[in-house]
């Protein structure tokens, strides 16, 4: 298994499919990076094959701030590929679970193939954020045994040219992952973000990108003058591009933003104080902070695009909004906080047993190795 970044969401992903695939009587070779936050699971041995500049040394820091981090991980990601050989040619098959830099993981790919590994992907996302390198999904798809994708909506974005090998398996539930928060009371976590205990508030959560729907979570708070917004995650790009809707004078006390890398216990305390969860993505394929909030008994409201719907039962574990718009949005909170908080509540535990009877780890962990089995065997997987 080649999971790249030893942390954040598709880590905690990986973490769970490798412990499930070993529980099902699979050895499991975890490839991650050296500095990760994987803990040890019977059955998966963990290899610290990737090292990053993070920016905890000084040298580091001096790196980062003279933008050099991308190209120095990239240098230090190349000189890793002769150890991840190493590594997956003791194994009957490789399994990626994503490349932090697209052209980079076609790099690693062909170099696996030439060292005659079977290599197998998993598509997190079938939409493209940033650059568009279309041509880069076709040729991975082209050289990978089999592409696992999360949703039905997936099917029809996932690369053409591996269309016969791509599967749909879902996403994992996030309930396990959930729990390693702790148990947090609801009114002290309120207290403790200077929040007032009947106050109707949603939260945006995770890595903090454009398509995320910040904007449009603002510009849908000014039509709802008690809703609160909690913000929590590490900033890829959304605060900077809210600037001046966050400074704006009618959200005055009514964003609260925790920005970085929080841990479980830190997010517990941000799941314990909404009632909501709100997912306003442009684009998704299916999404761990979805499954997140299931986990923490939470609701969430949603834009009906791409996988999304798929793991939310309108009126029963959330709200799905009537369009992809900021007014649509502004309804569909309305209607949560007309509800109140018990309907949230019960919506919010209706959806921790959907995600636990749907997407459960053992179902997920065979549906997974039936497709290494079709694999092995010669058998084209999505047939």
């Amino acid at each position: 298994m080649i999971e790249q970044g030893g942390r954040g969401g598709v880590a905690d992903y990986t973490a769970r499919l490798t412990t499930a695939l070993a529980a099902e009587g699979w050895q499991v070779e975890l490839a991650t990076a050296a500095d990760h936050l994987f803990e040890p699971a019977p059955g998966v041995t963990i290899h610290g094959v990737f090292h990053y500049v993070r920016g905890r040394t000084r040298f580091a820091r001096v790196v980062r701030r003279r933008g050099l981090g991308p190209l120095a991980n990239g240098l230090r990601f190349l000189i890793a590929i002769p150890r991840l050989v190493r590594l997956a040619r003791r194994c009957e098959l490789a399994h990626s679970q994503g490349w932090e830099f697209l052209p980079l993981g076609l790099v690693a790919v062909v170099c696996l193939r030439l060292a005659g590994v079977r290599v197998g992907q998993t598509l997190h996302n079938t939409f493209q954020r940033g650059r568009q390198l279309p041509r880069t999904y076709e040729w991975l798809a082209r050289l990978t045994a089999f592409t696992i994708v999360h949703t039905q909506a997936d099917l029809a974005r996932a690369p053409r040219a591996g269309s016969e090998r791509t599967v749909v398996i879902p996403h994992g539930e996030y309930g396990s992952l959930a729990s390693e928060g702790g148990m947090v009371d609801r009114e002290a976590a309120r207290a403790e973000l200077g929040i007032a205990p009947h106050a109707p508030v949603t939260l945006l959560f995770g890595q903090l990108r454009l398509d995320k729907g910040l904007g449009d979570l603002l510009t849908a708070l000014l039509a709802l003058p008690e809703q609160l917004l909690l913000v929590g995650g590490h900033e890829e790009g959304a605060l900077a591009a809210a600037r001046a809707q966050l400074t704006d004078s009618a959200l005055a006390g009514r964003v609260t933003v925790r920005e970085g890398f929080l841990d479980m216990r830190e997010a517990a305390k941000l799941f314990a104080a909404t009632d909501t969860v709100a997912l306003p993505y442009r684009a998704a394929s299916q999404s761990g902070v979805l499954l997140l909030a299931y986990g923490f008994h939470r609701p969430v409201v949603i834009y009906p695009v791409g996988g999304l719907v798929e793991a939310v039962r309108d009126g029963e574990t959330g709200w799905i909004c009537a369009r992809p718009d900021s007014d649509a949005l502004a309804d569909a909170l309305a209607a949560a906080a007309q509800a109140g908080w018990p309907e949230c509540l019960r919506r919010g535990e209706a959806g921790a047993r959907f995600a636990e009877e749907r997407f459960s780890w053992p179902s997920i962990a065979r549906q997974t190795g039936e497709v290494y089995r079709r694999v092995l065997a010669g058998i084209v997987p999505g047939r």
